[in-house]
């Protein structure tokens, strides 16, 4: 399928896809960190997650798919980004595994590592939304919304005790400990809690020298 004609989903959208997942997945709990190979293995579309040597340096991208004979999908990864930097192979796993929820079919003539890079390449240049909505089911799948409010709220009242209402240290401080907590790296959890506003509710409580977050 041409990329132009490819599905728009909205941001609640989105969040409710990464939601149904992970219900298959934690059925009773959901639990931190998520265990995005876990998912991605059990999920029907994939065949394999593989490592692949210097595909970064020759393509300049840390992940990217194909679509196999038998119609299930291969996602490939950077080998040293595997080996050296989890977070962001996570975050890249995540990302391609969201093509693959919300985008399979313009994958779909995606047989070698060349197609999807040139298929790649067209969707950065011309259809940047595939990729936003990519990211953005990373974020929700990585980072749920459902058990992300409960563990700000918990630790900014923890932070502000210890060091009281300096904006930059706790926020710093906030990114650090959430990613620890979901396996993501700092920034990819700052944009997440700005994309959910959760990142005004906490600038409003430090500058009120709020000791608690409102729902």
């Amino acid at each position: 399928m041409d990329p132009s004609h490819g599905c728009r989903y909205s941001k609640r959208e989105i969040e409710l896809i990464a939601l149904d997942v992970l219900k298959k997945e934690y059925p009773n709990k959901l639990s931190r960190p998520i265990d995005i190979d876990r998912i991605v293995y059990n999920h029907g579309g994939v065949d394999d997650i593989r490592p692949i040597p210097l595909l970064e340096d020759k393509f300049q991208v840390s992940a990217i798919l194909y679509v196999k004979e038998n119609g299930k999908a291969d996602i490939l990864v950077d080998e040293d980004t595997l080996d050296f930097q989890h977070t962001r192979a996570s975050f890249s796993i995540a990302h391609e595994f969201g093509h693959i929820v919300l985008h399979k079919e313009v994958w779909s003539r995606c047989k070698t590592i060349e197609d999807s890079i040139a298929l790649h390449r067209r969707i950065n240049r011309s259809y940047k939304f595939i990729e936003g909505t990519a990211n953005w089911f990373a974020g929700a799948i990585l980072v749920p919304f459902p058990i992300l409010g409960k563990d700000v709220r918990e630790i900014y009242a923890g932070l502000v005790k210890i060091y009281g209402f300096d904006a930059d240290l706790i926020c710093h401080k906030m990114y650090s400990d959430l990613a620890k907590g979901y396996g993501v790296s700092p920034e990819a959890m700052r944009i997440r809690l700005s994309v959910l506003d959760i990142q005004k509710k906490i600038e409003s409580a430090l500058h009120y020298k709020s000791p608690y977050i409102g729902p």
